[in-house]
């Protein structure tokens, strides 16, 4: 999925709402690809929801097979902020802690079997990795390293450390 990168800023086009206010939408994105935004994301009256046709920009949260999944950037089209509970004091604090190319110890928390992904936490803060097979197994602790920093949703990117 060549240019839909986790945490890239991504153009696209609703281009379904299926039962409103259950779901979410879907988003056509270059390339033939489809994007999803979770109803947890946006607003919470259907109404405020952008219309199908509604060409907007969103920030890449996850790829999964055939999908990509998205975080509207309009504030507007999105039911608050998705700072993921982190303070902007802490944000400042984790990424003077850990700039990128840290090496710091991880341990794996959940793992989805589904598409490979799972999710590490270290001292203070977590990462979402996306896998290409099976996920390590739940309690497995390894290195890893600090890939980006992605303010919007004070995520911090993380890859397998060598």
């Amino acid at each position: 999925m060549s240019g839909f990168e986790v945490g890239a800023v991504v153009t696209g086009t609703v281009s379904a709402i299926p039962r409103p206010g259950a779901i979410g939408l879907f988003v056509d994105l270059e390339g033939d690809r489809q994007g999803f935004v979770d109803v947890l994301i946006l607003p919470r009256q259907v109404e405020s929801w952008p219309a199908v046709g509604t060409t907007t920009t969103f920030e890449v949260l996850a790829r999964r097979p055939e999908q990509v999944r998205l975080w509207p950037l309009d504030p507007e089209f999105r039911s608050g902020p998705l700072d993921n509970g982190v303070s902007e004091a802490e944000w400042r604090a984790r990424k003077e802690r850990y700039p990128v190319g840290t090496a710091l110890t991880a341990e794996v928390t959940r793992a989805f079997v589904s598409d490979g992904s799972y999710l590490v936490r270290y001292e203070g803060g977590w990462s979402l990795l996306e896998g290409d097979g099976e996920p390590p197994e739940v309690g497995t602790r390894a290195a890893y390293e600090v890939v980006r920093h992605l303010d919007t949703t004070r995520r911090t990117l993380l890859r397998p450390g060598t």
